[in-house]
Order: structure tokens, then sequence, then C-alpha cells
């Protein structure tokens, strides 16, 4: 009873809990997840909704592909020859070696491909051809606002787009990529940076390979929906695409996200599930009350032990039923026997004094030992001699009765 009344008390601390959570989280107030989850289906902050629907209003509906539930290389394959640009939008490329070798002969037919990512897909730029004896490298500013601009004369604006990163209401200090300048130098010709930061640090620029080009941007927060709601920065984002041409759009969702073979992770229930909040905390909440249940319900539970009733002591029922016995057939003498039987027991039980020494010394003994008068005890042993003298006859009903008192009152003051 106590064990469940303990499981009963962790549910409805459980319960209580989850009734505060969604009252407090379903007011009106609307809330946002500030983290960056570029994904193209959040209207959060940092997803990306707002440029997936601005790209796929400069192609119309039926020339924007978005993929998200199949490999690369087979959404590649069914595309065909039709001239598209592929765009990536997020914080990691993750593209195993099939995807990312079909990609790069998608490239090479002629066709442009758009990254924006916080870590360079090294199985992409790694193509790129060192010019300046540099690999395609990042590097990052802790500040507090960027200026984003572009080299292209018809592009450029006088002020630029200024940015600053937000998390709930204050403005922070954030990471800001750019790409190394070690690999620009006086031999390089392959490389061509098209935009900068803050005018020495470039983030935007591509590089040819085969019949079509690979753009990279060192800085996808700003594609993010926070700052798309801002007019200019939908200009900047505007401008940057400005660069592809291609009759279609592939919008790469599937590859955001490792994966092992073609099991897609983004794909799965549970998935989902971790990427709602609300579905997140109920999700772990669940798992705890699991976890309690198995911890304080799932031992082995104890089988019920039966009460027992208490022994009864029956010997006293038994002395009264041979009493009774020997009482109907007037057996006095017998009787007699018996309780000095049991007396002298009594004696060498308790006073360790042997019953087959003399008398005299037997109740002088018993006397100094009980503190109990000798008259008395010479009484008791005095009544039972003059029962067996007589025993050849019936031993009268008077002289049981004497032997009786005269016994109950040596217990009665024996020490």
């Amino acid at each position: 009873m106590k064990q469940n009344r303990t499981i009963i008390i962790l549910f409805a601390v459980l319960g209580v809990l989850l009734l505060l959570y969604f009252v407090f989280a379903s007011d009106d107030k609307k809330h946002y997840q500030w983290y960056e989850n570029y994904k193209a289906g959040s209207d959060q902050p940092y997803g990306t909704s707002f440029i997936k629907q601005m790209l796929q209003s400069y192609r119309g509906e039926k020339n924007f592909i978005y993929s998200s539930r199949k490999p690369l290389h087979e959404v590649l394959d069914s595309i065909g020859n039709q001239p598209t640009d592929y765009i990536f939008i997020g914080q990691s490329l993750h593209l195993n070696q099939k995807d990312a070798q079909a990609l790069l002969d998608f490239i090479q037919k002629g066709n442009n491909a758009f990254i924006a990512s916080l870590e360079l897909p090294e199985n992409i730029v790694g193509i790129y051809v060192n010019e300046c004896s540099a690999d395609i490298t990042l590097e990052q500013r802790s500040v507090e606002s960027v200026t984003l601009n572009f080299y292209h004369d018809t592009l450029r604006t006088t002020n630029g787009y200024t940015y600053r990163y937000r998390f709930m209401s204050d403005d922070m200090k954030y990471y800001w990529n750019a790409f190394s300048n070690q690999i620009f130098c006086d031999s390089t010709k392959a490389l061509v940076p098209l935009g900068y930061q803050d005018p020495d640090h470039v983030n935007f620029l591509k590089f040819p390979y085969g019949e079509g080009n690979i753009y990279l941007h060192s800085n996808p927060l700003v594609f993010s929906n926070y700052f798309l709601i801002k007019p200019d920065k939908a200009e900047y984002a505007s401008s940057v695409f400005s660069n592809l041409d291609g009759k279609n759009i592939l919008w790469d969702e599937y590859s955001k996200v490792s994966f092992t073979g073609n099991n897609n992770p983004e794909i799965s229930p549970l998935y989902f599930i971790l990427s709602q909040p609300s579905l997140k905390y109920a999700w772990w909440m669940m798992l705890a009350a699991v976890i309690l249940y198995v911890f304080f319900a799932a031992k082995r539970t104890q089988r019920v032990i039966p009460v027992l009733e208490a022994k009864a002591n029956t010997s006293l029922e038994f002395v009264k039923l041979v009493s009774a016995l020997h009482y109907q057939n007037q057996n006095h003498l017998d009787i007699a026997r018996k309780k000095m039987k049991y007396f002298q027991y009594f004696i060498r039980a308790r006073y360790g004094i042997h019953t087959q020494m003399a008398p005299e010394i037997q109740i002088a003994r018993l006397s100094e030992k009980s503190k109990v008068n000798i008259a008395e005890i010479q009484s008791i042993y005095d009544q039972y001699n003059q029962i067996e003298r007589n025993s050849q006859y019936n031993t009268a009903i008077d002289k049981l009765v004497g032997l009786y008192n005269a016994i109950e009152n040596f217990y009665k003051h024996c020490k």
C-alpha cells in the first residue's frame, strides 16, 4: 500500500507539471525559439521558410523542387538535363560519397550550386585547386554587428546592409564567419570574391567547376526569417540570388541532417517530435514518468502474506479436560498423586532441590529458599502422606481439597 501511494504521488506531481506547462505555454503571446534551425518549414526567427517562399516566387511552383525525403543523387537523376540551381542553406551540408559525386557531376554539366553554411562541405570545396597554396577555410570574428555589401557595381549599395544578431529581446555578439584572406593572392584567377564584410573580409565567393559554378556564402544567418522581414535585408538576399540563372531551383532540405546510407532521421517521427518544443517537452516528461514507474513499480511484487491466527495455548483446556474426567470418575487418589507430582517437579525446576533426599532436609531447604513457613510446607507433606497411607481406599473429597488448598497457598507465597 505504501509503494502504491508513492507511485500515485509521483504521477500526480508529473500531471501538475504538465498542466502548468501547457497553461503557460498556450497563452496568446507568441513564443519564439531563438536557436538556428534553418528549417524550411519553420517560421521561427532562424528558420528559412521566408527565403524558400521568396525563391519559389522567382521560378514559380512548377519550377521549384523541394527535396526532403530522397537522397540527393536520386533527386538529381530525376531532374535530367534541365538547367537547375542547387540551393542549400543550413548549419552543415551532409553528403555521403555517392551524393557528393552526384552533385559535382551535376555542376560539371553546367548547373550552379549555392551553399550557405557555417561549416564548409569538404567533399565539395575539396575539388578547388589551390592557387595560393591555401585551402578554402573559414575564420570567425566575434562582433556585435557586421555590414555586408557586394563588389559588383550594380549590386553594391552606399551604406551596405547592417546585421545584428538578436537573441530574444537583446542584440548580442555573434561569431560571423568569413573566408580566410590567405586564399586570395596575385595568382588567384578561378576564385572570384562577390561579397564582403566590413569591408576586408570576403563572405561570398564563387569558383567554376566544369561548365558550372559553385557559390559559397559563409553567413546562412542572413537568409533566416528574422532578417528577411525587413525590406533592406530581403533586398540583400535577392541580390545574392540574382547570380543564379537556372530555369529550376532545387532546394535541398534532406541533406541538413547527417544520415547513414539512405536513412535520413529528419523524416522519422522522433526527429519531428524533438524538433517541436512542446512535443519535445512532453516526450521527455513521458520518458521520465516511464523511468519512475520502472524504478518504483517494476520490482518483483511480494505475494500477499496470509494472516495467521495466534496459536492458542491448549494446555489449560487439556488440564481442565483431564480434571473433568477424573472428577467424573471420582478418582480422588489419582488426582492427589498427580497434584503432588507436579508440586515436586516445581520444587526441582525452581529451587534445584532433589526430592529424593530425606523429607525433613527437603522441607528445611525449601522453606529457606522459598521463604515459606516450615509449618505450611510440612502440612503439604503430612496431608499427602495421610492420603498415601489410606491408598487402599478412595480418597475422600475433603482430603483432596485440603491438599489442593495447601499446595495453592504455597504457590501464592513462595519467592
